[in-house]
C-alpha cells in the first residue's frame, strides 16, 4: 500500500495532479506567509508581491514534483526574497515626493544663482541709495577693507563718526533688504 509521501502527485491535505497539488499548496500556505510578511515588512502589498514571487518560483522550480517538504521550499523561497529585497532597499536611496510639504533640502544650484544675482542687485541698489558720506565710509571698510581708525584718518572725522555711518548704512541697507 502507499502512502501519501511515497507518491510525487500527493500532498498532505490534499491530493491528485501536480497542479492540484500546487492549488493545495498556495490555498493553505499563502495566507499564513502573507501573514508572517505582512508583520515583517508592514505593507500588505509588498507582502502579497512576495507571496505571489514566491509561489511562481516554486511552479518555475523543476524540482517541485519530487519535493517532499514543500512547505520548506516555499518558506526557504520566501527568506531568500525577503533577504534580496532588504539588499536592495538597502542600496536605493529612499524616494520622497516633492511636493509644498516635502520641499528638497537642497534646491537647484540655477535657481540658487539667480536668487543671488537678485540679491546682489538688491544690496547694490540699497548700496547706493544711501547718503554720499555714509556710502563712501561704508565701502570704504566693507569693500577696502580698512579699519575704523584708518578711515577716521583718511577723511579727517573722528572714529566715532566712522562707526556711525557705518552703523547707519547697515541699518539703511537692511532695512532696504527686508531684513
Amino acid at each position: 500500500m502507499r502512502r501519501p509521501d511515497d507518491d510525487p502527485d500527493q500532498l498532505p491535505g490534499g491530493g491528485g495532479t501536480g497542479q492540484a497539488r500546487f492549488d493545495v499548496l498556495y490555498r493553505e500556505q499563502a495566507p499564513r506567509l502573507r501573514r508572517w510578511l505582512g508583520a515583517r515588512l508592514r505593507s500588505s502589498e509588498e507582502a502579497n508581491d512576495l507571496v505571489q514571487d514566491a509561489f511562481a518560483r516554486l511552479l518555475g522550480s523543476g524540482a517541485r514534483e519530487s519535493l517532499r517538504q514543500p512547505e520548506a521550499f516555499l518558506n526557504r523561497i520566501v527568506r531568500n526574497l525577503l533577504i534580496d529585497r532588504s539588499r536592495r532597499v538597502s542600496n536605493r536611496t529612499p524616494h520622497v515626493p516633492i511636493d509644498d510639504a516635502h520641499a528638497p533640502a537642497a534646491r537647484a544650484t540655477q535657481e540658487d544663482a539667480i536668487e543671488l544675482a537678485q540679491l546682489r542687485q538688491r544690496y547694490r541698489t540699497a548700496v547706493d541709495a544711501l547718503p554720499p558720506r555714509t556710502r563712501q565710509v561704508f565701502l570704504l571698510h566693507r569693500k577696502d577693507g580698512l579699519g575704523y581708525k584708518e578711515i577716521a584718518t583718511q577723511l579727517g572725522i573722528s572714529i566715532r563718526t566712522v562707526e556711525w555711518h557705518v552703523g547707519e548704512a547697515l541699518l539703511r541697507i537692511g532695512k532696504d533688504l527686508g531684513q
